[in-house]
């Protein structure tokens, strides 16, 4: 009788792997986001969070403010402030 050898690998176990990684350098991006957002009340700084996203290893930095995408964005009466594009050009040095 022949013998046979066969290995199943998941299509995502390499996400799978990574995860926990993933997770904390979003913290960590979270964490400068928070330290980066200008203060006039702190709403918006202590609403950096991470959630996890739909697909294995990715996670979210989300900002639960809801004026936070125009302090980020800026809007045609205000600039844009970027905490979290601030936090991630720092994050690339």
């Amino acid at each position: 009788m022949a013998s046979a050898t066969f290995t199943v690998e998941h299509p995502r176990n390499r996400r799978y792997a990574i995860q926990q990684d993933i997770a904390e350098i979003a913290g960590r991006l979270a964490s400068e986001a928070s330290a980066n957002t200008p203060r006039r009340t702190g709403a918006m700084a202590a609403g950096w969070h991470t959630v996890p996203g739909q697909d294995p290893g990715t996670t979210l930095v989300v900002n639960s403010a809801p004026h936070a995408r125009y302090v980020e964005y800026g809007t045609r009466h205000m600039p844009a402030r970027a905490p979290l594009g601030r936090a991630t050009a720092a994050g690339r040095r």
